[in-house]
């Protein structure tokens, strides 16, 4: 994680001093009579170990500036050294639920039907390239947490932290019916331990040349095929096709892409543009290119280098995105599922009635990195839940929610970006902003998770919000696609009375875990702690987020607070 420098921090401090200085002196006069918050505010900056710290917190809001400039302190080694043995896939965790789905009546199986048309037009997800924080599986998050009431640990509850009796932290004394309970790391998360990055749930790769099977069709023989829109690149791949077929068995015998002999890049094509003479950059229709149109809206990060408006290019992709081991080709191809995670999505069904169904795809990471304004970083968090809705109406799909941060944006079905799998069987995806022709067959909307905060959107780019300039913003492009489809663990829910079901694709899934109304992450850190600043009322570390059921799942509109 990079550290802000001194440059950047007192030219920070050079900007907001003159605002800091006006608003800290009149927050603190005007204080006469402290509420709740403010007894907690002093509580924490009394936890300062310097009386200069405490000072300059109280008056001026620079809270733990020392922390800023001496980061070696952030990477203490505190709690377990080692992590515990990880169980392949948790699945004990998810076959875990309490309930009889034999003695279930007909009524009650209803109660628990996903529709049909849920999965016809599930979202697929495309997670930044360069992220470093990777979708979690909330099992396993839990086998790295001990419950705290506020900053106290919580003793003797150890067989409570499962998905399957999670919701009994709720009954802990003076804990507000299990609002003030807190999943607190047992590890330093600033060591990155391998459970916070799970780099190991990236969705799987799409499958190069050498992933299939001796009996597998390889799709570009026909001429007919070639875009007659780029008759330059079509006369150069077919001149080099039986020259590359040969020449790239031998050069990929790992199954890694090569730079590019013919135009041709990803899908299962074999090729990145990285290094080719026909252009660096990768469009998401498989050629090579230079001009905007192969590196902006739509260039494939994982097979070339795209248009970064912020930064310079991102690294290459971590070797998982690319390699899979040394298995044989048959072995690779009889486990491949492209798209697929290790880590669950989380589907809740909710029927409003009058037609109305709404489906919540709800996906967990277990760190989110905040996000830095003149490279000071805010926002950090231990336990990240993020989703999109789409609303149904008599079966057919109206609208889509993407949930960004505390808020989030509504669009209308036909105003989303959606996938259709390419006819030609291959792993490239046909998508509607590119391809006008299958915007009446293509059926799963597209959603862009951002780098780090893992906020929703629904195109990649940039996305500005709050401060003004673009001090403040997230970054998505078409980096690895997740199928949430391919792994998910879904379940229908009672708005009226509360209630949660299992479904009956997976009906002795637990459901203790959904009814727990703490936080999944830590509390804020204390201003003793030295990861921890705040300036400007802003944090570098705050809470963790609240689960699923309290993402206002009985809304009567699609946007998750009130409006339009």
């Amino acid at each position: 994680m990079q550290r802000p420098g001194p440059r950047c921090f007192f030219g920070f401090i050079a900007v907001a001093l003159l605002y800091i200085t006006i608003e800290g002196v009149t927050v603190h006069l005007s204080r006469a009579n402290p509420g709740a918050h403010d007894v907690e505010n002093r509580a924490w900056v009394a936890t300062g170990r310097s009386w200069v710290d405490r000072q300059m917190c109280r008056w001026f809001e620079l809270c733990g500036t020392q922390h800023m400039l001496f980061t070696s302190g952030w990477t203490w080694r505190e709690g377990r050294d080692d992590d515990p043995p990880r169980s392949p896939g948790f699945v004990p965790f998810w076959d875990s639920g309490t309930e009889d789905p034999d003695k279930w009546s007909q009524r009650e199986k209803v109660l628990r039907e996903i529709p049909d048309y849920v999965f016809a037009h599930a979202p697929y997800v495309h997670l930044f390239s360069g992220e470093e924080f990777w979708p979690s599986d909330i099992g396993e998050h839990l086998a790295h947490i001990s419950p705290n009431l506020n900053y106290t640990l919580i003793k003797g509850v150890e067989d409570e932290c499962n998905l399957t009796r999670l919701d009994e932290l709720n009954t802990i004394p003076n804990s507000k019916h299990g609002r003030f309970v807190y999943l607190q790391s047992d590890d330093n998360v600033e060591e990155h331990p391998s459970w916070l990055t799970s780099d190991h749930n990236i969705p799987s790769p799409p499958r190069s040349r050498l992933d299939l099977g001796p009996d597998d069709a390889w799709p570009g023989k026909d001429e007919s095929e070639y875009d007659d829109t780029r008759p330059e690149q079509q006369k150069v791949l077919m001149n080099h096709e039986e020259k590359a077929g040969t020449q790239d068995a031998d050069s990929t015998s790992l199954g890694d892409p090569i730079p590019s002999t013919n135009g041709r890049c990803g899908g299962n094509s074999g090729f990145t543009c990285e290094g080719s003479s026909f252009g660096q950059c990768c469009s998401i229709h498989g050629w090579c290119g230079r001009a905007d149109l192969y590196c902006d809206t739509y260039c494939d990060p994982l097979h070339g280098i795209c248009k970064d408006l912020v930064h310079p290019p991102p690294e290459t992709p971590k070797m998982d995105l690319r390699k899979r081991g040394t298995e044989s080709r048959a072995a690779q191809a009889r486990q491949h599922s492209f798209g697929k995670s290790n880590a669950p999505a989380i589907l809740v069904v909710v029927k409003k009635g009058n037609g109305t169904v709404d489906a919540f795809w709800f996906f967990f990471y277990s760190f989110n990195q905040g996000q830095k304004v003149l490279n000071i970083r805010f926002g950090n968090h231990v336990g990240d839940w993020e989703h999109t809705l789409v609303r149904f109406h008599d079966g057919k799909p109206e609208s889509v929610f993407f949930s960004e941060h505390d808020f989030g944006s509504a669009y209308t079905w036909e105003a989303v970006e959606k996938y259709l799998p390419n006819p030609d069987g291959s792993d490239t995806m046909l998508g509607t902003l590119s391809n006008a022709t299958i915007a009446a067959v293509a059926k799963r909307p597209v959603t862009y998770s951002a780098f780090g905060s893992h906020a929703m959107y629904p195109t990649p780019g940039l996305h500005p919000y709050i401060l003004p300039f673009g001090l403040l913003h997230d970054q998505t492009d078409r980096g690895p696609l997740w199928d949430p489809t391919l792994n998910v663990k879904s379940f229908t829910y009672d708005s009226h009375n509360r209630t949660v079901r299992a479904s009956t694709l997976n009906p002795r899934a637990p459901t203790g875990w959904f009814d727990y109304a703490g936080r999944w992450g830590d509390k804020y850190y204390p201003l003793s702690d030295p990861r921890q600043y705040r300036i400007a009322g802003q944090y570098h570390y705050v809470d963790g987020p609240t689960g699923p059921k309290f993402k206002r799942l009985g809304r009567e509109e699609v946007c998750q607070k009130k409006g339009t």
